[in-house]
């Protein structure tokens, strides 16, 4: 027999082995079970939600679109952008590359290329021939939707719902299994210069493809090489990868600390200990930092509250989410330590969609994340830079349109109209067109396009609609927004300040992380302002040296080129000036110096001698204080 005094411990010790075994608990990778009750919610594959009325012919899923404006053509009335409208707030490029990572965190919604809606460019357009398409297929639909008006199409999210690092691990076991070295270590893979690994049996650029990594997109279709990330579209732009990069070397990071001091902890516990962290920093810099910067105010936590639904709704996914658009800038910044665009250059935005190697050209992420925080993000407006609008995935030779697809988007996944979704969130519909903007040429313009108010396509109108004072969206995005991420983070059993595996000090610390931290522990990079979503000029940055921009005017052409081409520089004063040309891999394959005088000089290139394939190259002009650099095409 136990005496008391012996059963009394028995109970404490056996307690305590519940409470250890409770704090060891984990997300499952593809995010079913964190809702006990209704496991699937949240889970990968989950079905959209629909809070808004459906909007189709039928009710079923045939699109509402004969009686719409045609999409390309309310882009080239509403959304063409001239010149540069820069953030009134002086945002920087961070809240719309990290919204694009959170974006990829959260949603996914794949597309069924069997069902063909793409775009006619309508008479009168300036850059795609009239008559041609501009390509898009419809949201796949979950099988058994769509076969009457009491059940119609509706989607799937083919990534976890939950704010828990699934765009660094993945989604499917299958995935986050190739993603980890597998070696004891619990450290992810990656690749020389602590990048993220390549699709290639190494995980080395320099190999050969490995036939079980991961689909990785690439909508250029141009067949090279990807890093491979934990979603699908890590490769879109060099931004995107940066952030990918930093928290794939944090969790590594956090491997070795984990290590140091459990040295009984195996592979599998440093793994997912790592995991649990990187999630909880990803959910505090969103909460704590990221939506407070963009005017979004969600409530204080209070608890974990079972009976909400965390999944991805469709209003928000297919619109206003994709507010991010019209916050691209067409010029992607690359700067070293002394606050200096690098020798390569900066890049544009239209050459640097899925080109993965441009990470490589910049000599690592670095440079982007310096560029990143000194470079003022657009305006949230109904207008768009032409590099996502006439060039996107194009690379610089054509491409698609951004504005369109949204629109499309929108119609495709049975969107009601802006003001019947107005009403859908509970705010008062608009009567008129000078309700709904300030702007007197563009509320004509949406007239003659839409007629009544009552016909407006959703995410034209949240790009439209008036700003509450002092915030960044109007009423209609702010609402959205808000419910989304506070469901998210309420619905989640494992958000980090729920989470019993983590101590109170320990969640204080998490709650106090900022994403300058990540920046600062995880590249070669001395100075940072501490809030890296508002934009700071390096000069600007406290014990940052000063910043003198300079620029040198220069022009190539015939270009494409075919035997050789002529370069002109303008001069200030007589100087030398050294002149490289770089392949679409980053190798220097030409360089030469010589002098140039005040005023216009002739410079001419001679391609005759040279076995050059065709194809993209980059021509980089510095002198001692300047640099420019021009992209050119051989043929």
């Amino acid at each position: 027999m136990f005496s008391i005094k012996e059963n009394f411990c028995w109970v404490i010790a056996f307690f305590a082995f519940l409470s250890s075994m409770q704090a060891q608990e984990v997300r499952t990778i593809d995010g079913s079970e964190n809702n006990l009750a209704n496991p699937e919610w949240g889970a990968h594959g989950t079905q959209i939600l629909r809070l808004t009325d459906v909007n189709y012919v039928d009710g079923s899923g045939l699109i509402n679109d004969e009686f719409m404006p045609n999409e390309r053509r309310v882009s080239n009335v509403i959304f063409n952008q001239e010149g540069l409208i820069n953030d009134f707030d002086s945002h920087s490029d961070y809240v719309w590359a990290f919204g694009q990572f959170l974006d990829h965190d959260i949603s996914l919604v794949e597309s069924n290329i069997a069902e063909d809606i793409s775009i006619i460019v309508p008479n009168g357009d300036e850059v795609f021939p009239v008559g041609s398409t501009i390509s898009l297929a419809r949201s796949t639909a979950v099988e058994g939707t769509g076969v009457g008006a009491d059940n119609p199409r509706q989607y799937s999210n083919e990534v976890t719902a939950y704010l828990d690092g699934s765009v660094v691990y993945g989604s499917s076991i299958e995935r986050a299994t190739w993603l980890r070295t597998n070696a004891g270590d619990g450290k992810l893979k990656t690749s020389e210069g602590d990048l993220l690994p390549w699709n290639t049996m190494s995980g080395e650029y320099n190999d050969d493809f490995d036939p079980t990594a991961p689909f990785m997109a690439d909508d250029t279709r141009s067949g090279d090489k990807m890093f491979v990330a934990g979603d699908i579209r890590a490769n879109e732009n060099p931004l995107l990868l940066t952030i990918h990069t930093m928290f794939v070397r944090e969790h590594n990071r956090l491997c070795d600390v984990f290590a140091n001091q459990n040295p009984n902890w195996d592979g599998e516990r440093l793994y997912q200990e790592s995991r649990r962290m990187i999630g909880a920093y990803i959910q505090s810099i969103t909460y704590e930092e990221w939506l407070p910067s963009i005017d979004i105010d969600i409530p204080e936590y209070t608890s974990y509250k079972p009976n909400v639904n965390p999944g991805i709704n469709n209003v928000f996914s297919a619109a206003a989410f994709r507010m991010g658009h019209t916050l691209i800038n067409s010029q992607i910044i690359r700067m070293n330590n002394d606050g200096e665009i690098i020798s390569q250059g900066n890049l544009s935005l239209k050459d640097a969609f899925f080109r993965p190697l441009e990470i490589l050209f910049a000599g690592g992420i670095e440079p982007y994340a310096k560029g990143m925080a000194t470079q003022v993000q657009q305006e949230m407006d109904a207008k768009v830079i032409d590099d996502v609008r006439n060039f996107l995935f194009g690379n610089g030779t054509g491409g698609l349109d951004l504005a369109a697809i949204n629109i499309a988007r929108g119609r495709d996944r049975g969107l009601s109209d802006f003001n019947t979704i107005r009403d859908n969130f509970g705010l008062a519909k608009l009567n008129n067109w000078s309700d709904l903007t300030d702007d007197i040429n563009e509320a004509t313009l949406l007239q003659n396009l839409y007629g009544n108010v009552d016909n407006l396509d959703p995410w034209v109108g949240m790009l439209a609609e008036k700003h509450i004072e002092g915030s960044m969206f109007g009423d209609l995005v702010s609402i959205i927004i808000e419910r989304q991420f506070q469901d998210l983070r309420d619905g989640d059993r494992f958000y980090y300040e729920n989470d019993p595996a983590l101590s109170e000090s320990r969640k204080q610390m998490i709650k106090d992380t900022r994403l300058n931290d990540i920046i600062m522990r995880n590249c070669d990079i001395e100075v940072m302002q501490e809030n890296v979503f508002s934009a700071m000029p390096h000069s600007d940055i406290p014990d940052g040296p000063d910043l003198v921009e300079s620029h040198l005017e220069a022009a190539i052409y015939p270009n494409p080129v075919r035997e050789g081409t002529q370069l002109k520089i303008f001069g200030q004063k007589e100087e030398a000036v050294t002149v490289r040309i770089f392949d679409n891999h980053g190798r220097l394959l030409y360089s030469a110096s010589d002098n140039i005088v005040e005023g216009d000089n002739f410079l001419n290139l001679s391609m005759q001698t040279q076995d050059w394939r065709n194809g993209f190259y980059s021509l980089v002009i510095t002198t001692e204080d300047k640099i420019k650099t021009l992209k050119f095409t051989i043929q």
